[in-house]
């Protein structure tokens, strides 16, 4: 006998803006009403087949929100929105966004959604180039196919409006989109209660995970990850956070308690992550098991789990069981993925048909049944994201599933059983001491650390979370200081850091970016304190395009507001926002067109260029912001632009001059700018980050650059002759 145990991990970051309410991305709602539905749906149709779902307490918290109504996300409110009234910038944004689905499988089997794509024409033109060749039809049907797409197959085969509705396949009225909408929240409300009621019927155990799914090995020692890797770069201010580990485990169970009436019996520790650290911590909450990898394994053991040409396990006794950890008197069970079986499903099956993937994996688990000569069956435990894997097959991979589920259920040797289950029925033989530090990825925990962007974010957080520390005691603001830490546990989930750095792309990864800074941005606002500058600037560098160039030698400018002559900007770094497409899709209508920078050995030089036919909405109650944010942070500001002479004010900490007025600043065909390093307290070879923002009615109206920050280093006596040699 083999027992097989499906461990479906489901899982999404914390979308949701905690002050305003707002959701800034869709993706619970969108898997909600196709895979975290879909799952156990078809699961319902096999009784026999019981399996083991972990769900983080942030996604249910999520799922919750859109059950209970509280929330609409922006795709969800422009998805409703009559065409009618959407505005340019909004049809942008659809024309942008609403194609975010697998083009093979969810776009090109609908005709009509194929044929947007191909109007829309990512690889060619912008937004602002097809607008006009899009119709309010156009517009209408791409709403509807952009949510239509990801309802599993289940549902519309159950839901005969929604059949229909597919059947038209375009022309769709407003009672076509409102119908897709709001039959979405209807689905949403059956996910936790149908999970609740397999549970209840013994079919599946669920499990959770640290609340807002941060790595634990990385919360409670960053010097763990040299372990794998002895030569990585961990943060120069290293994070010790011991305790917020031991609280982002209490309060997962405590939510797993309230959407499932019991404790929980499992953890799946985010992305499988493990350390010596984490033990103690699992153990006291209540846990009885956790899982990670067969990597970690062979590493605890210092013995690799052969595997033959095909790719099969030829040790079997080693990995198809349960282990004890015990660390300081803190023992609990452990089971380890099987790593080929877990990714053929996840990342290969998808690639061929459902008979020959399916074939494939009965083959590989029966070809274990001449090894099983124990007493006890092996334990052969697959876990996968139960979410991500489908869209890549063919009809969200429902008819893998079911011939899968099929021919397991034909077989008397294979039984497919709760992790829970077995572990009561064979008791586990075998103690470790000690457990080796990594996750599922390649057994360690470079994914979330040691690329400068990971450690920017960790420093980030360190900084904020400091800051919290010196102000938790405040009596007159208990409940803004409880808020706060909650800021700070999310902004540790392990997703921001997934996405920074160079080994993953999404097209998102600036709102990734952007939602992991306002995290620690609210920290300060719910202290009713002005945040740091630094979390204004994107951490993400990986994939910008350089949209400017760096100067190339001293400037000699004469600050008078015009172009004294043709070479006095020439060797400037030069900015262009037509060259920055991401400038809100367009370069019309922004008051900044240019911005040359340089300096000479004393003085850093900043000219403005602006596009004259807005320019007068401004320039009588503006203000320019010039907000350095390395190697300290600092700002320039400058208003009173009918004023002359005009002045500027320096504010920061380290310059010398402190909130002092300067005059070397000028407007009249052109703004000119020049302030000493000595007043903004730099010094020669410091590396300098700033960008600029047009601010009027206190919003800003326009930053450049937009996803970056102007860079340089203060100049020494040899920039010349360097900048000479390259």
């Amino acid at each position: 006998m083999i027992k097989i145990a499906f461990y479906w991990h489901q899982h999404q970051p914390y979308y949701k803006d905690s002050i305003t309410g707002e959701y800034l991305l869709p993706w619970v709602r969108l898997h909600g009403i196709k895979d975290y539905i879909g799952m156990v749906l078809l699961l319902k149709e096999f009784p026999e087949m019981h399996q083991t779902f972990n769900y983080v307490p942030c996604l249910l918290e999520q799922l919750s929100d859109y059950e209970k109504g509280y929330t609409k996300d922006r795709y969800w409110k422009l998805a409703e929105k009559p065409v009618e009234d959407l505005t340019e910038e909004e049809k942008y944004y659809i024309l942008d966004n609403f194609y975010s689905a697998n083009h093979q499988h969810m776009i090109d089997v609908y005709p009509r959604y194929r044929e947007l794509l191909k109007k829309r024409n990512f690889r060619r033109k912008r937004a602002q180039d097809v607008i006009n060749e899009f119709s309010n039809n156009d517009f209408q049907d791409l709403q509807v196919w952009a949510n239509l797409t990801w309802y599993h197959p289940l549902i519309i085969k159950r839901e005969p409006i929604l059949s229909e509705i597919v059947i038209k396949g375009k022309g769709f009225s407003n009672e076509d989109k409102k119908f897709v909408l709001f039959k979405q929240m209807e689905i949403i409300k059956q996910i936790i209660p149908l999970h609740k009621q397999l549970q209840d019927s013994n079919q599946i155990e669920i499990t959770t995970s640290p609340f807002y799914h941060p790595i634990l090995p990385l919360l409670c020692n960053q010097e763990s990850a040299k372990v794998a890797l002895p030569k990585i770069r961990i943060p120069s201010k290293r994070l010790v956070a011991n305790n917020d580990a031991k609280i982002q485990i209490e309060m997962a169970v405590q939510a797993y308690e309230k959407y499932f009436g019991r404790k929980p019996c499992g953890m799946w520790p985010s992305e499988g992550a493990v350390s010596d650290d984490i033990i103690p911590l699992v153990a006291n909450a209540g846990f009885n098991w956790l899982a990670s990898d067969e990597e970690i394994l062979a590493n605890t053991l210092g013995k690799q789990i052969t595997r033959d040409k095909y790719g099969d396990v030829i040790d079997p006794d080693i990995l198809y069981k349960p282990y004890r950890i015990s660390v300081n008197n803190n023992a609990i069970n452990i089971v380890f993925r099987d790593h080929n079986l877990s990714d053929l499903i996840g990342f290969q099956y998808s690639k061929y048909s459902s008979d020959v993937a399916v074939s494939d994996f009965i083959n590989r688990i029966n070809s274990l049944k001449k090894y099983n000569n124990n007493k006890n069956p092996f334990l052969v435990t697959i876990i996968l994201d139960g979410e991500n894997a489908w869209e890549h097959y063919p009809n969200n991979g429902l008819d893998f599933l079911i011939k899968l589920y099929e021919e397991i259920s034909k077989d008397r040797d294979l039984e497919c059983v709760r992790i829970s289950d077995y572990l009561k029925e064979y008791p586990t033989e075998q103690t470790l001491n000690h457990v080796y530090p990594g996750s599922w990825i390649g057994h360690n925990l470079a994914t979330w650390i040691g690329h400068e962007e990971k450690n920017r974010a960790w420093e980030l957080i360190e900084q904020t979370r400091s800051f919290l520390h010196e102000h938790t005691n405040e009596k007159n603001n208990l409940n803004g200081v409880k808020c706060a830490w909650e800021e700070i546990f999310i902004a540790e989930g392990s997703d921001w850091f997934w996405w920074f750095g160079d080994d993953h792309f999404t097209p998102h990864k600036h709102e990734f970016d952007n939602l992991f800074r306002l995290h620690l941005k609210n920290v300060y606002r719910l202290l009713n304190i002005d945040s740091p500058k630094i979390l204004e600037a994107p951490i993400t560098k990986i994939g910008i395009r350089r949209v400017y160039t760096s100067p190339k030698r001293f400037l000699n400018i004469k600050l008078d507001g015009v172009v004294s002559n043709y070479f006095e900007w020439h060797d400037a770094g030069i900015y262009s926002t037509g060259k920055d497409f991401d400038t809100m899709h367009r370069t019309y209508g922004q008051y900044i067109k240019n911005v040359y920078y340089g300096f000479d050995i004393d003085n850093l030089f900043v000219r403005l260029d602006f596009g004259r036919e807005l320019l007068p909405q401004f320039i009588e109650d503006g203000k320019l912001v010039i907000t350095f944010i390395q190697p300290s942070e600092v700002q320039v500001y400058i208003s009173g632009f009918l004023n002359r002479p005009l002045n500027y004010v320096i504010k920061g900490k380290n310059c010398s001059s402190n909130e002092k007025r300067f005059y070397s600043v000028f407007f009249d065909k052109i703004f000119e700018l020049s302030c000493s390093f000595k007043d903004l307290g730099f010094f020669s070879g410091t590396s300098v980050e700033f960008f600029i923002d047009l601010v009027k009615d206190c919003k800003i109206v326009q930053r450049v650059p937009i996803n970056t920050t102007f860079c340089f280093s203060v100049p020494t006596e040899e920039f010349e002759r360097i900048m000479w040699q390259v």
